[in-house]
Order: C-alpha cells, then sequence, then structure tokens
C-alpha cells in the first residue's frame, strides 16, 4: 500500500465516529434514497458489492436486508464496526484496488464516496475492474465530487486525508470508455456538519450487449 493509502486507512481510523455523525437528522445525504431505487431494480438474493462500505450504515446494512452483501474498506476501525452493524454481510478489510473477485460475480456495484481518496489514475482500471465483476445488465452507482483535483493532502475532520479526482465529464467519459452505459447522473449538495458539499452521483449499468470482455 503506497504513502497516499496509508494515510487514508489512518485517517478513516482515526475519525471513525466522528464520521458517522456529519450527516445530521433532518439533512440526509442522498445516499440511502438513491441506493433504495437501485435496489429495487434487482431480485431478492441478488449480489451487491459495495465499495468503501465504512461502517455499514446505512448502505451495507440496507443492502443485506434483502440481498447478499460484500463490504470493503481500508480502514480497518470502519469494518470492525460494519461487522457490528451488519453482520450477514462478508466483510473484506483491503484496498479496493488489490481485489479480485471472478467474472460476473456482482448484481450491482456501489462506491460512495471513495472515488475521491483514490488516486485518480487508478479510476479508469477501477472502473474497468468493475465492470469485469458486474453480470450483463448489472449497475454500478458511485458519487464523486465534481471538479478537478490532480492530487492534494489536506486537513479533514483534524486529520491528514488524501484527496484525487477528475471533473465531471472525464469522469463520465472514463466511465463510458470501459462500456459502462450512463443512465443518470446529477449533483447534489449534501450537509456535512456545517459545511455543504456538492457530489456528482452517477448510476450506469453494464450493457447485456457488452462487446467485449472487460479486464481479466
Amino acid at each position: 500500500m503506497d504513502a497516499r493509502k496509508r494515510l487514508v486507512a489512518a485517517g478513516y481510523d482515526e475519525v471513525a465516529c466522528e464520521y458517522a455523525r456529519l450527516e445530521q437528522p433532518g439533512q440526509e445525504w442522498p445516499r440511502l434514497r438513491l441506493l433504495r431505487d437501485l435496489l429495487a431494480r434487482l431480485d431478492a438474493g441478488s449480489s451487491v458489492l459495495d465499495l468503501g462500505c465504512g461502517n455499514g450504515i446505512p448502505a451495507l446494512r440496507e443492502i443485506v436486508r434483502l440481498h447478499k452483501g460484500v463490504g470493503v474498506d481500508i480502514s480497518k476501525a470502519q469494518i470492525d464496526f460494519a461487522r457490528t452493524n451488519a453482520p450477514s454481510a462478508e466483510l473484506l478489510h483491503a484496498d479496493v484496488m488489490e481485489l479480485e473477485f471472478p467474472p460476473r460475480s456482482f448484481d450491482a456495484v456501489v462506491a460512495f464516496y471513495l472515488l475521491d481518496h483514490l488516486p485518480r489514475e487508478e479510476h479508469t482500471r477501477l472502473f474497468a475492474k468493475i465492470c469485469e465483476w458486474l453480470r450483463p445488465g448489472g449497475f454500478l452507482l458511485f458519487s464523486i465530487e465534481p471538479d478537478e483535483e490532480p492530487a492534494h493532502v489536506g486537513e479533514w475532520l483534524g486529520q491528514p486525508m488524501f484527496f484525487s479526482r477528475f471533473e465531471a465529464e472525464m469522469t463520465l467519459h472514463l466511465l463510458r470508455g470501459e462500456g459502462f452505459e450512463v443512465l443518470d447522473s446529477h449533483s447534489h449538495v449534501q450537509v456535512e456538519g456545517v459545511k455543504d458539499v456538492e457530489f456528482l452521483w452517477v448510476l450506469a449499468t453494464r450493457p447485456p450487449s457488452l462487446a467485449r470482455d472487460p479486464v481479466g
């Protein structure tokens, strides 16, 4: 694991409890609503991969109500919380870029607030891996801040944290380049404690007629 990812892992280990308090009652973030819309498209018992699952609330806990959930996070503290909050899920403490799953393992993949913490040069490769892991017709739902940020280490919740991303149109271009069809993309400003933060939310699908096999 390189220094940037060690920074992310250590940061989330330290702020696991404080991060959970950022979402205030009455100012809920859109992830649960969008996740429920996605899960409604799936048959009961579908397999769903949650990349950057955090403490398992609310996403992974919602997933395992009716589906088979696999959660992955680079923070051991977050995974430990998720074992309590979503005990029926399969949980992996890992860097998402080091994951290996058989092709066509999942009906859906979600990645909430994850991509901003990956070096942006890895985003294309991650989209390719996800496309490989999805069954034809499967879905990807993810969020990312929409502005350009090549690489930056700043203070976040009192801890150093790494951020990196392309602007929104480039992110969508990279996604389509790996075979995805974008079903919806829109921006939403959410309140994190006392701060407004804008995210791009994207729902995409791996078309059943994808002409090529993704990475493998």
